[in-house]
């Protein structure tokens, strides 16, 4: 994976970091619609283009100019498949936009390729925000009051795996299985239940296998995914949920976290499912 900072006069700097990453290739691209989310509201900017011969190449006009300032003489600003983002609202976040496909057979290589970098660029954690489908819930699923669910695989200690676990909104993605078949916040049961989720899945199950080579290495990960429960079209409520709670949990406390900005992607992406003609008649 090679990472090519925008301005070559300036260092990426991602020790300490929180990395977030969506589950690229999710059903209803919900991580993706989040993350972007985030960029909008901490006003984060592009630092750097990623390239990997994993993901598809792509390029768009930016997702976060908006249909106005596209059509004035200023110059098209480009999006392309992979991104990072960085601001000085959240000085300790990094965020890796994925917005192509990962070529088929490649999830797993992939997934590795992003931890390693990661690790050797000297970040402490990885939070990704993905999709489930809602086919696995189970009975203690369809009760609760949240459509939001977590796991973990913490290679040590953190503050954001504290908030994440007493966030109200959220709750394990295996609240509902027993003991028997694993820890309900814990990879073994992502293995079972996490279904639709793109990279997601790969990203936990590797991160879990690459644990025992970097057990106690100054650049260890802890690595969390935080999902929402999706159907055959996506519910526009559950981006929002979902940004929240994550706004929420990078936050020093509750009360901290910033309004929400919806990006421009919230608005071309709604447009791209309604009927252009609205009417019934």
């Amino acid at each position: 994976m090679r990472v090519v900072p925008c301005e070559e006069s300036k260092t990426l700097d991602l020790h300490g970091h929180t990395l977030i990453v969506p589950g690229c290739g999710g059903q209803c691209q919900l991580g993706e619609l989040a993350v972007d989310a985030l960029v909008s509201t901490y006003s984060l900017s592009r630092v750097a283009i990623v390239e990997s011969r994993h993901v598809l190449p792509v390029a768009m006009v930016s997702a976060f100019e908006s249909k106005q300032s596209q059509d004035t003489d200023k110059p098209v600003l480009l999006t392309t498949a992979a991104e990072l983002y960085q601001g000085a609202a959240m000085p300790r976040v990094s965020v890796l936009q994925l917005r192509s496909a990962v070529v088929e057979g490649y999830r797993k290589s992939l997934a590795r390729e992003i931890l390693g970098w990661a690790r050797d660029a000297g970040v402490s954690t990885v939070l990704i925000l993905a999709s489930c489908s809602s086919h696995v819930r189970r009975d203690a699923d369809l009760r609760a009051s949240t459509e939001l669910r977590f796991v973990s695989s913490v290679g040590k200690p953190d503050s954001l795996a504290s908030s994440i676990s007493t966030d109200p909104d959220l709750l394990p993605l295996g609240h509902s299985v027993s003991e028997l078949e694993g820890s309900p916040q814990s990879v073994a049961v992502a293995r079972q239940m996490l279904r639709s989720s793109g990279l997601a899945r790969s990203l936990l199950i590797q991160s879990e296998e690459m644990e025992p080579a970097q057990s106690g290495a100054a650049g260890s990960l802890s690595v969390h995914c935080i999902l929402g429960f999706v159907h055959e079209i996506l519910d526009w409520s559950m981006p929002e949920k979902l940004a929240k709670v994550v706004l929420r949990c990078l936050a020093s406390s509750a009360n901290e976290a910033p309004t929400l900005v919806p990006p421009p992607s919230w608005h071309l992406a709604q447009q791209s499912v309604m009927p252009s003609d609205p009417r019934l008649w």
